[in-house]
């Protein structure tokens, strides 16, 4: 590994006393490859140079690990990046080792439990969405499969369908590709995929998702899973779970409906260093959005793209929505309908300073609240469909933008199968629009809305 001069070697060629170069800072973190790998790198070196540091160096001193030394002047700043899993970086943050910890899945029920002394680290201050991503099975260019359902999935990496002439391709043995059990990629796998079933037991495993789909794309009987952005040469097949198949477009992943959607996020404790903040919140700036993109990622800048309707949409959402146009965000709520999730407070924002461009003036601003199938009866998953309306409805009223139309359309239209607690999750939602002609409003329930803000439960 080759270096920047030394400190030393800096102060004799500026022919300056040692004395005079400040103490080096430095902001460790650690955690998923996903994030690692190619994007929190990025986000550094953008981060370092917005601060004014301008020559900046790179050092790998193991394989998915990267130091950036950077120097502004006398003082000097030191980035220095792990990569060995979204479960390595919360065990690093615990111990103190890491001021930030990269995510590819949400911090565990037992991770909370663990690290209590760092403050409640799913909570909006310690809790930060820096990109959506999705999860691509991925197969060899030339294999004839262009969707597959969950089941389907499952039943090939639980090694229940081991050739695939058993999905309608040619004849020949299924080659399993997986990432290793470190990953968040592979926990939101499991979780969304696998459920209770194992890993096929001689699945080839993988600490990169570059590597891995590279191995997939020069084998055509292989399949796997990487994170979209990993896909390369691969070629990724579209995924159906409740309803049509959906390929891993920025627009599906955007509103969260891909079925393999998720969320990366970047965690810090209670007593976040100056830096670790100030990290995070580039980060989640406009510039810092503009790295995500860059990177392959999907921004969660707000943007308006046309939508098919889908036959099995019911007529009164066909008439809601008519010629508008759907918006890059999805309201999310916890089950009886707490309060919205982390993203909260950021979506608010975005979608406030989108409304307030001058080419928006004027466009009716449209919300449809949804409730999972499980949550109550059809007649109360109604009513706390439209809380959810109201409860968006005020928050945007906060930052002086008014929804002109709002419907809650109870357990219709869900996006994933409510038998998992994480489908659930996904079909409790508001979804935004943009434009249409329909008038249909439903008047707000303040009580409602006030109790929801809170983080009461709506009655049931």
């Amino acid at each position: 590994m080759r270096w920047i001069p030394t400190l030393g070697l800096l102060c004799l060629s500026a022919l300056l006393p040692c004395a005079v170069a400040q103490a080096q800072d430095t902001l460790r973190v650690q955690g998923s490859n996903t994030l690692g790998a190619r994007l929190v790198p990025a986000l550094a070196e953008a981060w370092l140079r917005t601060q004014g540091f301008e020559r900046i160096e790179r050092g790998v001193p193991a394989e998915n690990e990267l130091h950036l030394e950077a120097v502004r002047g006398t003082e000097r700043r030191r980035v220095e990046l792990a990569a060995h899993g979204s479960s390595t970086g919360f065990v690093a943050l615990r111990e103190g080792r890491a001021d930030v910890a990269m995510s590819s899945r949400p911090v565990s029920a037992d991770e909370l439990a663990r690290s209590a002394a760092l403050g409640p680290l799913d909570a909006p201050a310690q809790e930060a969405v820096v990109a959506l991503d999705g999860v691509a099975v991925v197969v060899h260019p030339a294999n004839p499969l262009r969707r597959l359902s969950l089941q389907q999935v499952q039943a090939v990496f639980s090694g229940e369908l081991r050739d695939w002439r058993e999905l309608g391709a040619p004849a020949g043995p299924i080659a399993l590709h997986a990432r290793d059990a470190q990953s968040g990629t592979f926990e939101t796998f499991r979780q969304l995929v696998l459920g209770e079933r194992a890993l096929r037991g001689d699945a080839r495993r993988y600490e990169n998702g570059q590597a891995l789909a590279a191995a997939v794309a020069s084998d055509r009987h292989a399949i796997g899973f990487v994170g979209v952005s990993a896909i390369g040469e691969a070629r990724a097949l579209a995924l159906s779970e409740a309803g049509h198949a959906l390929e891993p477009t920025a627009a599906s992943i955007a509103v969260e409906d891909y079925a393999l959607s998720r969320r990366l996020f970047l965690y810090t404790p209670q007593t976040a260093t100056a830096a670790a903040r100030d990290f995070i919140e580039f980060a989640l700036s406009p510039a810092g959005q503009r790295v995500v993109e860059a990177s392959g990622f999907v921004a969660q800048e707000i943007r308006p793209y046309p939508v098919h309707a889908l036959e099995a949409a019911p007529p009164e959402y066909l008439a809601l929505t008519g010629d508008a146009q759907r918006l890059s965000l999805n309201f999310r709520f916890g089950a009886g309908s707490r309060m919205l999730d982390s993203k909260l407070v950021r979506d608010a924002e975005r979608l406030a300073q989108f409304l307030r461009q001058p080419e928006r003036r004027g466009q009716p601003l449209l919300l449809i609240g949804f409730a999972d199938a499980s949550e109550a009866s059809p007649y109360l998953a109604l009513t706390l469909s439209n809380d959810r309306v109201d409860l968006v409805a005020r928050l945007l009223e906060r930052h002086g933008i008014a929804a002109q139309r709002s419907r809650g359309l109870g357990g219709a239209m869900p996006v994933a199968d409510n038998a998992t607690a994480q489908g659930r999750q996904r079909n409790r939602r508001v979804e935004v629009w943009l434009g249409g002609a329909s008038e249909v409003r439903v008047a707000p329930n303040h009580a409602a809305s006030a109790r929801l803000v809170h983080g009461e439960a709506a009655p049931r």
